[in-house]
């Protein structure tokens, strides 16, 4: 089904995309506050600030972290009763 390209890579890659590339004017009229731009944006500027990147892979870690706590008795479940392939 190609599920984990699809979704799990291309999520992370999303989700890092906009801690590297976002833009503080469009920050600012989305969240109407700009001051955490993207890690490439800040660092033309001069100041290299990667908090909007930091968190954007806190983001990631714990919705890996949830998604396995949650779904590893669920597989687990299935592979015990002879449903999963």
């Amino acid at each position: 089904v190609d599920g984990i390209p699809v979704h799990l890579i291309n999520g992370i890659w999303g989700t890092l995309s906009v801690g590297l590339f976002a833009v503080p004017e469009l920050l600012e009229q989305v969240y109407g506050r700009g001051d955490h731009a993207g890690w490439f944006y800040s660092w033309g500027q001069g100041s290299a600030d990667a908090k909007l990147l930091g968190a954007q892979v806190v983001g990631i870690l714990f919705v890996s972290g949830w998604v396995i706590v949650t779904m590893y008795p669920f597989f687990w479940l299935l592979h015990y009763i002879g449903y999963l392939r």
